[in-house]
């Protein structure tokens, strides 16, 4: 979220002097509360091959179909409504939420490659390699099963250099 248009009230100008004056006055006025909230599956969420749309040497282009869930719209919605109350109980002079249609900010999407030992349940292994496709890995938040708490950047980079490690070993035994 750009903070000149997402720091403003929502009938703010935006553009030209009447913006660039209203900006000058919230800029340090101004705070905004978010939250980050999981991103459950739906069996609808996928990433594909596009049957008809393919780059210039004529690759599919990947298709990525995505829809949030409800129960992720409500929990954002409780969201909006603790950060409006803890502004109001802090003193905030004017608050106002913005409406909660979709995952509209910077968010991780997690566990649509879910890690297991089961192929029927999972998609990748304990070393991030697919059930399927022996040389592929997977290497990023999609094994996560949920989003947990606080950014997951640091766990997804050591199970970056542990896959990386592995893949090392498979590689000096001629596993893949």
């Amino acid at each position: 979220m750009n903070f000149a248009f997402g720091g403003l009230l929502p009938d703010a100008p935006t553009s030209g002097r009447k913006y660039k004056r209203q900006l000058a006055q919230q800029y340090n006025r101004t705070l905004i509360a978010a939250g980050h909230c999981t991103s459950l599956p739906l069996p609808t969420n996928t990433v594909t091959l596009d049957p008809t749309v393919k780059d210039a040497w004529g690759v599919p282009a990947v298709r990525m179909t995505y829809q949030d869930h409800p129960q992720d719209m409500k929990v954002g919605k409780y969201f909006a409504e603790r950060g409006e109350e803890m502004l109001k109980a802090s003193g905030a002079l004017k608050t106002w939420q913005m409406p909660v249609e979709s995952q509209q900010f910077g968010f991780h999407l997690l566990g649509t490659c879910r890690m297991g030992d089961d192929p029927r349940t999972s998609v990748v292994d304990k070393f991030h390699r697919t059930h399927d496709v022996k040389n592929l890995f997977l290497v990023d938040g999609s094994s996560f099963v949920t989003g947990g708490r606080g950014q997951p950047t640091m766990t997804i980079s050591a199970l970056a250099f542990r896959a990386g490690d592995h893949i090392a070993q498979f590689a000096k035994r001629g596993e893949i």
